[in-house]
C-alpha cells in the first residue's frame, strides 16, 4: 500500500467535495449526531437521546394510535415547522391541544405526491427545522390520480407511491443532512397477503426506499385507553375517554440501539405526560367534569 498515494487521493476528494467530506475515524467531531429533545423522556431514551437533526424519521402504526398527535407535539417544540396533511385531515383544535401555537406551523394541503415532496425539498433548502408528511399512502402521483378522476373504473398503478419516493428520497436525504431538517413521514400499516407463519403479518406502504432511507422507524400502537367516570348526562356511556397509553417501538435505528420500547401516556387536551402524572391529571379532569356538569 502506498500511503502517500492514499493521502493524495484524500486531499483531492476534500478539495472537490469540501472540507469534512473525508476523514479518518476517531477524529471527526463533525460526525457527532446533533439532536433535539422530544420533551418525552422515555421516547428520547429509546431513540438515543433525542431526535437526530438532518434525518428521516418514519412513524407508522394502525388508525387511532396517536401518530398525528405525536407529529403535532413534535412540531410544537420548534420555532417553525411545515405540516403537509395530504390526507386533508388537519385538525386545528388537536394541534393546539398538543401545544402548537398560532403561526408556529405552516400547513400545506398538497394535491399530489409530487407537490408534497417538491415542497419538502424547497422548505428543507430554506432550513426549516422540521417537516412532516401525513401520510405516505396519500402521496399518489398526479398521473394516477388524474386517471381515476377521468374514469372511476381506472385503478391507480401498483407501486406509484413507491416509485415516487424511490426517485425523490436520495435528493431529500442529502438536502436534509446539509440543512439539519428533520423529515417525519407518517405511514400506515397493511396486512401482508400470504404471510408466512412466523413472519411479520403487517407491512407499510410506500416501498422499500422509505425503510432504507429512514434513520429511525418508530412503530406506535394504542395499548390502552385512559378514561374517567362519565359525568355528562347526555352521554349514555359509563366512562369518558380522555387519552391513551401509546406503545412506541423502535423497529430500526441507524443512530441508536434498535428495538427499544416505551409506553407513552398522553391526554387529548394537553399532550404527553409522564406515568407519574397520569393519576394527578385524571383527578384534575374528574374535578373539572364535576364542576362542568354540576354533579
Amino acid at each position: 500500500m502506498d500511503l502517500k498515494e492514499v493521502q493524495a487521493i484524500c486531499k483531492d476528494i476534500e478539495k472537490k467535495s469540501g472540507k469534512g467530506a473525508i476523514f479518518t475515524n476517531g477524529k471527526a467531531t463533525s460526525m457527532q449526531i446533533p439532536r433535539w429533545s422530544t420533551a418525552i423522556d422515555d421516547l428520547d431514551a429509546i431513540i438515543g437521546g433525542g431526535m437526530p437533526k438532518g434525518r428521516i424519521i418514519e412513524v407508522f402504526g394502525p388508525e387511532s394510535s396517536g401518530k398525528t398527535s405525536l407529529v403535532y407535539w413534535l412540531m410544537s417544540l420548534h420555532k417553525l415547522g411545515v405540516y403537509i396533511p395530504i390526507e386533508g385531515t388537519y385538525d386545528e383544535d388537536r394541534a393546539r391541544s398538543m401545544g402548537v401555537k398560532p403561526k408556529q406551523m405552516i400547513v400545506y394541503r398538497a394535491n399530489y405526491g409530487e407537490e408534497a415532496l417538491n415542497a419538502v425539498v424547497k422548505f428543507a433548502k430554506a432550513g426549516v427545522p422540521i417537516i412532516a408528511i401525513d401520510s405516505v399512502p396519500a402521496c399518489q402521483p398526479k398521473e394516477d390520480i388524474d386517471k381515476v378522476e377521468k374514469d372511476a373504473q381506472n385503478e391507480t398503478r401498483i407501486g406509484g407511491v413507491a416509485r415516487l419516493f424511490s426517485k425523490m428520497l436520495p435528493s431529500i436525504v442529502r438536502i436534509c443532512e446539509e440543512t439539519g431538517t428533520t423529515l417525519i413521514l407518517v405511514n400506515q400499516v397493511r396486512d401482508k397477503m400470504n404471510a408466512m407463519l412466523f413472519s411479520e403479518k403487517e407491512d407499510t406502504p410506500g416501498g422499500r426506499a422509505i425503510k432504507f432511507y429512514s434513520s429511525i422507524r418508530i412503530k406506535v400502537a394504542r395499548r390502552a385507553w385512559i378514561d374517567i367516570p362519565n359525568k355528562n348526562p347526555a352521554v349514555s356511556s359509563d366512562t369518558e375517554k380522555v387519552g391513551i397509553i401509546m406503545k412506541a417501538k423502535i423497529s430500526k435505528s441507524k443512530v441508536s440501539n434498535p428495538f427499544g420500547e416505551a409506553e407513552l401516556p398522553f391526554f387529548f387536551d394537553r399532550g404527553f405526560v409522564s406515568y407519574e402524572d397520569v393519576k394527578p391529571v385524571r383527578s384534575e379532569l374528574m374535578k373539572l367534569r364535576k364542576e362542568q356538569f354540576n354533579v
